[in-house]
């Protein structure tokens, strides 16, 4: 990641960090009704966590883009932990939107019922006697609650995030698929983010779980790493241990261009993972061939002399051949269709992830997540992986981890 890029991350989460840090003060602060001395440290303190969690991004960064310091500082232990800071922020907006809702809500339906009623008999809001010490009481034993069911909810958040993977098992059904393809099983991983706060342990569960399955084939479609392969590369040692009947294979995400790409290549490579830069492989399946093919990012030519050439790796097959493409961007699916795909596998959105993002990616994406049908008859399909990892703090909310199991089917025609 180039200073540049740094920059741009600091400015934008900074532009968000600043009204959620002023909305903190107001709604936790304030109604607490401290002496300025105390209510000043309170409000330097929320912005210094407001402010260290909005700029997690570029901080981990910072440290992971300098291999020496990396080490010293024990990257794989230390360097993630303002994501962690970053998640409990995210866990306390949404405490103070659902008691926002609760509050105002509860007004609305009083002042209603206020209305409708013949006799206007004052309610506890309407007294001018409350006892100010109780009030204050009430007032600050809100604000503590928040915060601790804030606190609570991170645990099981980052566990969401970290844990085993759902596993997704998938049939799509294809009309002209060879009898030897019919029932041949692909594992299908994408945007794993080895770095930050996912470590080597958590790589070695992604393989376990992964051959467990019993794929022929292991697609992982990009984003498999952040941070620069001679700080993390030794991090996806367990991959050299995947099993597939045919191989695994893998091309870059937009993220392993950031790192380094041609050293994680290298990486991978000595794995034993073939990279399909822009190319296919022919393999054989019972006599029957099958084309794997794959492009390097949509974005890879902002970083370096790579191109993104989704023609080129599916040109010179076979018209009967099936043809398997991965690629990591959804803007990478209609260039590969159109160039004879007839799967594509995708990746890069995580479904969103999180509320509210995941009810926003569908707009954002045409290919957001799932399985798409396309062409006429719908006889092509693509699937968009919602991520084996994460990315930034380790939130997942209705959005889990996934192995995806896409086993083919030879379509069935009813005489």
């Amino acid at each position: 990641m180039t200073w540049g890029q740094m920059a741009f991350f600091v400015a934008m989460f900074l532009s968000i960090a600043f009204p959620v840090a002023i909305i903190f003060y107001a709604r936790l602060v304030r109604p607490l009704k401290l002496c300025r001395r105390h209510r000043i440290a309170l409000g330097i303190v929320v912005f210094a966590v407001v402010l260290l969690a909005g700029a997690s991004t570029p901080i981990a960064s910072l440290i992971a883009r300098d291999t020496e310091l990396a080490q010293k500082l024990h990257f794989g232990v230390w360097g993630g932990w303002p994501y962690y800071l970053m998640t409990f922020v995210w866990a306390l907006v949404t405490c103070l939107f659902v008691r926002g809702v609760l509050v105002y809500g509860s007004r609305i339906c009083m002042a209603l019922a206020k209305c409708v009623r013949k006799d206007k008999v004052a309610t506890p809001l309407d007294s001018d006697d409350i006892d100010e010490g109780r009030r204050l009481f009430l007032e600050r034993a809100k604000q503590a609650a928040t915060i601790g069911v804030a606190v609570v909810c991170v645990p099981p958040v980052v566990y969401d995030a970290r844990g085993r993977r759902v596993i997704r098992h998938v049939e799509i059904d294809f009309d002209d698929l060879p009898e030897a393809l019919d029932g041949l099983r692909i594992a299908h991983l994408s945007d794993i983010h080895v770095g930050n706060t996912m470590y080597r342990e958590n790589i070695a569960d992604i393989v376990k779980e992964t051959n467990e399955l019993d794929p022929d084939i292991i697609a992982i479609t990009g984003d498999l790493a952040d941070g620069y392969p001679e700080v993390i590369g030794s991090w996806i040692d367990p991959m050299r241990e995947f099993r597939a009947k045919y191989g695994t294979y893998f091309v870059t995400g937009n993220h392993d261009h950031m790192w380094n790409a041609r050293g994680w290549v290298h990486k991978v490579e000595s794995l034993g993972i073939v990279h399909l830069d822009n190319e296919h492989r022919i393999i054989d399946v019972d006599g029957t061939p099958l084309a794997i093919a794959g492009a390097i990012d949509a974005r890879g030519e902002r970083r370096g002399r790579w191109q993104s050439d989704p023609e080129k790796a599916l040109s010179g097959i076979g018209t009967n051949v099936f043809k398997l493409m991965l690629v990591h961007q959804p803007a990478s699916v209609d260039r590969s269709l159109a160039a004879g795909a007839d799967l594509v596998l995708v990746g890069h959105t995580h479904g969103g992830q999180f509320w509210p993002l995941s009810y926003l990616i569908d707009v954002l994406h045409h290919y957001a997540r799932g399985l798409y049908r396309v062409g006429f008859g719908k006889q092509k399909a693509v699937y968009v992986s919602c991520g084996t990892g994460y990315w930034g703090p380790p939130i997942r909310i209705g959005v889990p981890p996934e192995i995806i199991d896409i086993r083919l089917v030879r379509r069935r025609r009813s005489d």
